[in-house]
């Protein structure tokens, strides 16, 4: 105990007997108010002010200022700008079909490549005997028009061309083929038509054309969309295309534990990875203007699955 506790002790306890002694004193003098005539001080009021709200519940539309925040208040949340700019629309083309897109993402960004909607190329075509009309590609055989064309190197970009259906115009005309093929040795811009392509637009020129124009296309009807497993695929590695798409297909991605796994794209238009299992997958498929079909695909090697559903027109 200290020395300054015990001197504090020791005056109250003579403050006390004084006060008590002096009471006293005056009672017997008949000293003092009559009872009832004195008055009590009430106890000092603490102005609510002087306690403010530690969390206070700010209103982000509210005009009023608020009152100087303590150290202990709570900074308020800033008001909304009122010149915000309204929320950006849906762009999902209002001919989509409903089971077209993913209801959660309408239009995926998507990384622009070699080939973009609304541009003219031109360059270089020339012809070539596209045989069963099975390219680089692999789709698959052409139907007997064999309306089809191989891209040049960078055109092709990786595959990403395959299966896009191009407007071509010569000197003779326009017709529309489909990317099947690459051809590595053509510059940019530069197509291989089929023969049967060729000649629709030559206009009666042989072996080739220093000039034709191009574009990308989408086209009307042409079925649903089609998966084909790749015959060596197994559940410690799959391999998938997509076949028979309206627009160019830029990613395909896989279900795995509620996450999707985007697979990487070989140059010969097959999807590969490893360690999703026995399947059945469920798959998402990007073309170029973002919309996503999400579909489920049997672990079916070499089999061509077909959906119900397809991208929609543009």
């Amino acid at each position: 105990m200290s020395l300054t506790w015990l001197r504090r002790a020791a005056n109250g306890r003579m403050t006390l007997a004084a006060a008590t002694l002096t009471v006293a004193v005056l009672a017997l003098a008949g000293c003092g108010s009559p009872a009832g005539e004195g008055t009590v001080d009430p106890a000092p009021t603490v102005a609510a002010a002087a306690f403010p709200t530690r969390f206070a519940v700010v209103d982000a539309l509210a005009s009023t200022t608020p009152p100087a925040a303590s150290p202990t208040t709570a900074t308020p949340t800033p008001a909304a700008s009122p010149t915000a700019p309204p929320p950006t629309p849906s762009l999902a083309p209002p001919s989509a079909a409903p089971t077209t897109s993913s209801p959660a993402a309408p239009r995926a960004p998507v990384a622009a490549g070699r080939i973009r909607p609304g541009v003219v190329y031109s360059g270089r075509a020339t012809e070539h005997d596209a045989g069963s009309g099975d390219g680089n590609c692999l789709l698959g055989d052409s139907d007997s028009a064999m309306q089809v064309v191989a891209m040049n190197e960078v055109d092709y970009d990786n595959a990403r061309s395959c299966g896009a259906y191009l407007q071509v115009t010569g000197p003779g005309g326009t017709t529309v083929v489909k990317v099947v093929d690459r051809c590595p040795e053509c510059p940019v811009g530069a197509l291989d038509l089929s023969q049967q392509a060729f000649d629709r637009i030559a206009g009666g020129a042989q072996g080739g054309l220093d000039k034709v124009t191009w574009r990308l296309v989408s086209p009307g009807d042409i079925g649903p969309l089609q998966f084909q497993v790749k015959k060596e695929s197994s559940q410690w590695w799959v391999s998938l295309q997509v076949r028979n798409h309206r627009n160019p297909v830029v990613s395909l991605e896989i279900q795995r534990g509620g996450q999707w796994v985007a697979v990487a794209r070989q140059m010969y238009n097959y999807f590969e990875s490893e360690g999703f299992g026995a399947g059945p997958f469920t798959v998402r498929v990007t073309d170029l203007y973002g919309q996503q079909i999400v579909s489920t695909v049997n672990l079916t090697p070499g089999a061509v699955q077909t959906t119900s559903t397809q991208f929609a027109q543009h």
